[in-house]
C-alpha cells in the first residue's frame, strides 16, 4: 500500500490487528469446557448493548458466569479474556511503527465494550503503538454507524479529514460507513 498519500491509517482490532486462532468463546470452551450453547445467548444478546455503552459488561457477566460454569470472579474472567483475546499480530505492529516513523498517524478504531476498549487504550494507545484507540462504547454506537466516525473525527480535531485517511477492517460495511 502506498501510504504517502494518507495522513492517517485506522486499524480495526479483532480480525485485523488481533488474529487469534480462536474466538474468545471457543477459547473458553477449549480451556475450561464452558459450552458454546451457554455463552451464545449472552454474546448475541446483552453483550451488544455493552459494546455500545448501554450496559455494563461486569454487571452483565455477573448475571451469567455461574450458569456458564466459570469458577472464578468476573474480574478473573475479564483478565483471562483480555490476555487470551488481545494478542496483537507482532508483524503488523512493526508495520504500524514504520508508518509512524514515516509520519503517518495511526489509530485503532474498534467495536468494543468499555473495559476492553480501555484495556486496548492503556496497552496500545496513548502513543505507545497507536496515537489513540477509539471504541464503540465510548462513541455510543458501532462503527457501522456514521455517528461513530463523526465522534472519532470530532475527537481528533479539525486537522484530519476522512478522505485523508485509509481504513482497514475485516468488515467492509464499517469502512463504507465512514463516507456515508
Amino acid at each position: 500500500m502506498n501510504t504517502s498519500k494518507y495522513k492517517a491509517i485506522f486499524f480495526d482490532a479483532d480480525g485485523v490487528l488481533i488474529k487469534s486462532k480462536f474466538l474468545f468463546t471457543e477459547q473458553l470452551q477449549l480451556d475450561f469446557g464452558i459450552q458454546m450453547e451457554k455463552m451464545l445467548p449472552f454474546f448475541t444478546g446483552i453483550f451488544r448493548d455493552c459494546s455500545v455503552g448501554k450496559a455494563d459488561l461486569k454487571d452483565e457477566l455477573a448475571n451469567v458466569i455461574e450458569h456458564w460454569g466459570w469458577k472464578g470472579s468476573v474480574d478473573e474472567l475479564m483478565g483471562y479474556w483480555f490476555t487470551k483475546g488481545t494478542q496483537i499480530d507482532q508483524d503488523l505492529l512493526g508495520y504500524v511503527q514504520s508508518l509512524r516513523d514515516a509520519g503517518v498517524r495511526c489509530f485503532m478504531a474498534t467495536d468494543q465494550e468499555k473495559y476492553r476498549g480501555e484495556h486496548l487504550q492503556r496497552t496500545v494507545g496513548n502513543g505507545q503503538i497507536f496515537e489513540r484507540v477509539f471504541y464503540s462504547a465510548q462513541a455510543g454506537c458501532s462503527k457501522k454507524n456514521q455517528a461513530f466516525w463523526d465522534f472519532v473525527f470530532r475527537e481528533i480535531g479539525g486537522d484530519l479529514k476522512p478522505e485523508e485517511c485509509f481504513f482497514t477492517d475485516d468488515d467492509q460495511v464499517n469502512v463504507e460507513a465512514v463516507s456515508t
